[in-house]
């Protein structure tokens, strides 16, 4: 995988000149001709290599490059500069500089310095964990597709810094995955990871159950309690779902952030925050800015923003992911199989996984469940796809209910109806087996049947 390096420099045709002569030497190139453009680029891409001019316009080069050390301290910066700027050169070295370039310079020896501080970067699969392995996983993170190794890279720097990262992307793609392997790989690793799902925690309870509270504090409050942040001290907190946090909450968690400090309730003791905030959401949180999510918290949360890419855009690494689950089902139901058939295997790779990698490994668990012999049959493979118009029984369309021709539960029912009836049908009416393929236990698999109308 090649290195990525971004160009910042307010001359137009400067940045067009490094952009061609990086190009045609086999980099990956991005350009910022400030550095409001730079930060977002920084937080967004895996930026190898730092090109940044001493002076910005009416910016200063030399203090974004202690806001790069700061924020990103394993990312090289070389200093662009003029021949009579050679005090500023020296004191950005100083600084953390790599080397700097005077202006102006000849592209081959500009292309010697990349090319010598590019090589003197360690290399991933050498000095850290995220090594690519034989099947191509680190702890339960798996992917060898180009897209994944790019979020292994990301999770690499970030893992070494104690900036704020918020992980985007579809649901069941693992986002919590990824920030346990940022705070397993980093200093905090000795410390708890404590995961909040914002999305399930009533408005009411958010501020005792982040701040903690004392004795009396409230009616009910019989005992103290310690808060999230008490229990993470200084490991790592972990924001799920943080898009569904109320207006009040987030108030709450701003404030939090600032000052860094926190006061339990029913308390005067102002105490310090240690931990280290990890968000992930599944919502595009820049089109809530403004309406339903404060944008001053957003820029708190997202120092770095990591986006998870969903399975559809990282085929090539079902077939890997297919067989670490197979693996672990197996283990599980005390099962011996060998692996797939070439049919099951065309049957799980020509399908879009709307439900990402935790409906892969569903539909693994369900055909380890059904299969009887020592291979995983095509027959074994059901697939819900709930996408596609043959889902329901009545072929209800979504827009029914946004029209108010039906209700939501109206819909919702008759998806469930039509898959009870897919999964009576693949165990030939035997509902203990039906009850194992859809996850659920006897008593739940009548309760469904009887909601539905389909108990005889």
């Amino acid at each position: 995988m090649s290195a990525t390096i971004l160009i910042v420099d307010d001359d137009l045709s400067l940045r067009e000149v490094l952009d061609i002569s990086l190009n045609n030497a086999g980099y990956g190139v991005f350009s910022a001709p400030d550095t409001g453009e730079a930060r977002r680029l920084l937080r967004t891409e895996p930026i190898d290599l730092v090109l940044l001019d001493l002076k910005l316009g009416n910016e200063s080069g030399l203090d974004f490059l202690r806001e790069i050390r700061q924020n990103y301290p394993d990312v090289p910066v070389l200093m662009i500069t003029a021949f009579s700027e050679t005090q500023s050169a020296v004191e950005a070295m100083k600084l953390g500089a790599s080397d700097f370039i005077s202006k102006p310079f000849d592209l081959e020896d500009f292309l010697q310095v990349v090319n010598e501080t590019i090589q003197d970067l360690p290399d991933p699969s050498q000095t850290h964990p995220l090594e690519i392995r034989e099947r191509g996983y680190y702890s339960d993170i798996i992917g060898n597709s180009q897209c994944m190794l790019r979020v292994f890279q990301m999770v690499r720097r970030m893992s070494r810094t104690s900036i704020n990262v918020l992980i985007t992307g579809e649901s069941g793609t693992g986002k919590e995955l990824i920030a346990r392997a940022i705070h397993e790989e980093s200093e905090r690793s000795g410390h708890p990871f404590v995961p909040i799902n914002c999305g399930g925690l009533p408005d009411t309870l958010f501020e005792s159950e982040l701040f903690g509270y004392k004795k009396g504090a409230f009616t009910g409050a019989d005992t103290s309690k310690p808060g999230f942040l008490d229990t993470a001290a200084q490991g790592t907190l972990f924001l799920d779902e943080v898009a569904e946090l109320s207006s009040a909450s987030q108030v709450k968690l701003l404030r939090c952030l600032q000052e860094k400090t926190f006061v339990p309730l029913g308390s005067t003791l102002e105490k310090e925050v240690s931990a280290r905030f990890i968000s992930a959401t599944n919502r595009d949180l820049t089109r809530m800015l403004g309406s339903f999510f404060r944008e001053d918290l957003f820029y708190r949360l997202s120092g770095v923003i990591i986006n998870v890419p969903p399975l559809r855009e990282r085929g090539e690494d079902i077939y890997n992911l297919a067989h670490y689950f197979l693996d672990k089902a197996s283990k599980r139901q005390n099962k011996f199989l060998k692996g797939f058939s070439d049919m099951a295997l065309q049957k799980i790779q020509g399908y879009s996984f709307p439900g990402n990698v935790r409906e892969l490994e569903n539909l693994v668990e369900r055909a380890v469940a059904l299969e009887q012999g020592d291979t995983i049959s095509s027959d074994s493979i059901i697939i819900y796809d709930l996408s596609s118009e043959t889902c329901t029984s009545a072929e209800m369309d979504p827009e029914q209910v946004t029209s108010g021709e039906l209700t939501l539960d109206e819909y919702l029912l008759d998806k469930e109806k039509y898959i009870l009836e897919v999964a009576l049908k693949k165990t030939s009416g035997q509902r203990t087996e039906a009850a194992r393929l859809l996850g659920l236990n006897l008593r739940k698999l009548r309760y469904r049947l009887k909601k539905v109308g389909l108990d005889d």
